[in-house]
């Protein structure tokens, strides 16, 4: 399978743009004391008691990775008024993403200063009710960016060893955390073999299996998590493996405009459902971004059908396992009612297989919330203002 950027990674060249302006969403100038600290036990209890699910998640991206341009490691622009405000839409559960080479320091030990913003976020989290999954975004030696080729974590068995110590120091830190919290092994692997995912699943899960022997793991597909290669996914026999993937089809749409997944910044925009225009003057014949979609954008052809092979897999390989579809989105540039039509057919599919979600993004270039701190075309294809929360 070519390899393709299949995920809104929003970089540098974005970060002077639309990011900026994001981060500018005014917020309040004081947090509570008792929930900014690097202890989570001292967090408040208020949600102790609440039963924590994990269906309807968003993806706290440019947070604790992705972090080129002007972006800050855990910078104020992401605090408790965020996750208040993501509570009361209607959502679930935080997907964090977490570069993990930023919290190994060179002599393999944890950098607690670095965890401590996760650690702060995840008892905020707690405290308005969400769920949160940590999510490794990068490992040493794992970088999902296609032009990049750190990917030596697979091939490696000594780097495989130190990632495993580093799951493992990472497990023990939170051994002492309640079902609000998830693991996410790594975020989008790109493997020359599908196998060789499976084998680093399996190392990293019993590393962690030592100190959390039953909190939930979700692992996922080779190449960018995508959906075509679930069907080569060992769950192994742990009934506390989940299934996670990611889907961005038909990619024309979701990443119409995007530069780093090279669509020209001009070309006309594209709807959803709908038919895509001539684009015959700004892509060169045969080029993937056409091959991949066709013509005639549908629900049924581009939603269900990749939706109902994922799921008849899961019924013959993982009956009873949570699926959580990791991330899903819409670029900027898709007119407000594709964006609404694509992401309810999206969360529509999910829920009616019974699947989790978490949409990217939270305030990036497929942001649920807008600069200015209101709902999105995005938010509202997954909480239609008519429905009731």
């Amino acid at each position: 399978m070519s390899q393709r950027p299949t995920r809104p990674t929003l970089l540098a060249a974005l970060a002077a743009t639309a990011l900026l302006s994001m981060t500018a969403c005014s917020k309040p100038a004081t947090r509570d004391a008792a929930t900014t600290g690097t202890d989570t036990e001292s967090a408040p209890t208020a949600a102790a008691d609440t039963t924590f699910t994990f269906r309807r998640g968003v993806n706290i991206s440019h947070w604790l990775s992705q972090l080129g341009g002007d972006r800050t490691y855990g910078a104020d622009w992401f605090d408790e008024e965020d996750v208040a405000w993501i509570a009361a839409q209607g959502f679930d559960h935080l997907r964090l993403p977490v570069d993990g080479r930023l919290w190994l320091r060179e002599d393999g030990t944890l950098d607690t200063a670095k965890t401590a913003p996760f650690e702060r976020a995840m008892g905020w989290a707690r405290q308005h009710g969400l769920g949160t999954i940590l999510d490794m975004h990068f490992l040493p030696g794992a970088d999902f960016n296609p032009d990049i080729q750190d990917n030596t974590l697979f091939t490696d068995p000594e780097k495989m060893q130190r990632v495993a110590a580093f799951w493992r120091q990472v497990a023990e830190r939170y051994a002492g955390e309640g079902p609000w919290l998830r693991f996410e092994l790594l975020n989008e692997p790109v493997a020359a073999e599908n196998d060789q995912v499976n084998t680093f699943n399996r190392v990293m899960i019993a590393a962690i299996r030592e100190s959390n022997p039953t909190r939930p793991i979700y692992i996922t597909s080779n190449r960018w998590s995508h959906w075509e290669n679930v069907k080569d996914v060992d769950m192994t026999d742990d009934p506390n493996v989940f299934l996670t993937f990611h889907f961005y089809e038909p990619f024309i749409f979701t990443h119409q405009r995007a530069s780093w997944a090279s669509m020209p910044p001009d070309m006309p925009i594209i709807p959803f459902p709908g038919t895509v225009p001539d684009l015959s003057g700004y892509f060169e014949e045969g080029a993937w971004q056409l091959e991949w979609s066709g013509r005639e954008l549908t629900i049924e052809e581009h939603i269900e059908k990749p939706f109902a092979a994922v799921e008849a897999w899961v019924r013959e390989h993982a009956a009873g396992r949570e699926v959580l579809l990791g991330e899903f989105g819409a670029y900027l540039p898709a007119s407000a009612e594709s964006k609404r039509a694509y992401t309810g057919a999206v969360r529509a599919g999910c829920e009616a297989r019974g699947w989790g979600w978490a949409v990217w993004d939270y305030m990036g270039g497929f942001a649920v919330r807008d600069p200015q701190g209101n709902p999105t075309p995005i938010l509202e294809g997954l909480f239609p203002p008519e429905a009731a929360k």
